[in-house]
């Protein structure tokens, strides 16, 4: 089960999690008819995988569906999709990220086996909702430390950290070029950080500097307005905006340094992960999984939503910084994040 069908850092560590599937297990992937996404990339490629993917009406939290005028809808979709799950009688469920896990307690029911893939920390609010149903969890894998330790005890018992890992290619010979050339890649939601970022950008004195924002607005959730906010800079000439782009990887290999401005904590951000495996430095926000994926030989952590923080670190790394972290980004990347450490660990989980 996975709530969405786009290829972002959740969508392709479950495809990842599908990419080495037993012989003996026959896998049917469920997702959801609830927004409509353009290209249908996740599904695209279950299913050159040769896996089964049928959409269904599944109950995904999503922030909006809480709204007494569409909780009706959550619950009708819920009803129907539990009519499905007894029809279908599975042996197991596994359930990738906290918006799906009104599936766990359909799951127990019917009598099968459940793990829930858990990508992101769980505020109060959230938390008050979704524990309930995380108690028919029988396994909890979590992507990194900082999302399993505030969990309560009793799913501490039944948790492990899987640390997300690809399968990417070497990196790239690394730019010489007069200019540090930044690169910021995620969905525009307000919590990403980029206006701290912008607000950073606004106020340098360097010339010698250039961003590269990729990414576009998510379909849900609220968001920043970066094209506007790129107008309204004092150089916007120094800001280039790409948006959606399919080939991420060819602006890390002409950038010095990836930026991660997430201003709430951010799980474990696939973005930090491709720019290692890309031999570039990171410089990200001090919070949540970010420590765990950087430190001062891969790059430079800075204080969760500073600006004066922000702007004085870009003030002062320089491409000789990059040029020296960019060896040991690799080595930490096959090291922590490589994909056959992720397939053992995650198949663990799973597939016994």
């Amino acid at each position: 089960m996975h709530p969405s069908d786009e290829m972002y850092g959740a969508d392709r560590v479950f495809l990842e999690t599908l990419t080495d599937v037993p012989g003996d297990w026959d896998v049917e992937v469920w997702l959801p008819t609830d927004v409509d996404y353009p290209g249908n990339e996740l599904s695209t490629a279950l299913a050159e995988l040769g896996h089964t993917v049928r959409r269904m009406p599944l109950p995904v939290i999503r922030r909006s569906y809480l709204r007494l005028g569409a909780f009706p809808g959550l619950v009708g979709r819920f009803l129907r999709t539990a009519v499905a799950v007894v029809r279908a009688r599975p042996s197991k469920m596994y359930v990738n990220t906290s918006a799906l896990v009104l599936m766990l307690p359909l799951a127990r029911l019917t009598g099968a086996a459940t793990v829930l893939h858990l990508h992101e920390f769980l505020d109060r609010k959230t938390a008050l909702f979704v524990t309930p149903f995380m108690s028919c969890a029988q396994r909890i894998v979590c992507v990194s430390n900082a999302v399993r330790r505030p969990l309560p005890e009793k799913f501490i018992r039944r948790s492990t950290v899987v640390y997300n890992g690809f399968e990417l290619p070497e990196p790239a010979p690394f730019v010489v070029d007069e200019r540090l050339v930044c690169v910021v890649a995620s969905r525009w939601n307000t919590w990403k950080g980029h206006d701290v970022l912008l607000d950073a950008w606004d106020g340098l004195h360097r010339s010698d500097i250039e961003l590269i924002v990729l990414g576009a607005p998510p379909l849900n959730g609220a968001s920043v307005d970066v094209v506007d906010r790129v107008e309204r800079l004092e150089r916007p000439d120094s800001v280039s905006i790409v948006g959606q782009t399919d080939d991420v990887r060819k602006y890390l290999d002409a950038a010095h340094l990836v930026l991660v401005p997430s201003i709430k904590p951010d799980p474990l951000p696939t973005i930090a992960i491709e720019a290692m495996a890309a031999g570039r430095a990171v410089m990200a926000s001090d919070s949540g999984g970010l420590p765990e994926i950087i430190g001062d030989d891969v790059g430079r952590l800075v204080p969760t939503g500073d600006v004066a923080a922000w702007r004085q670190a870009l003030e002062e790394f320089s491409i000789e910084d990059a040029t020296e972290r960019a060896s040991q980004a690799r080595r930490r990347f096959e090291a922590q994040f490589g994909v056959r450490r992720f397939r053992d660990e995650i198949g663990k989980e799973i597939w016994t």
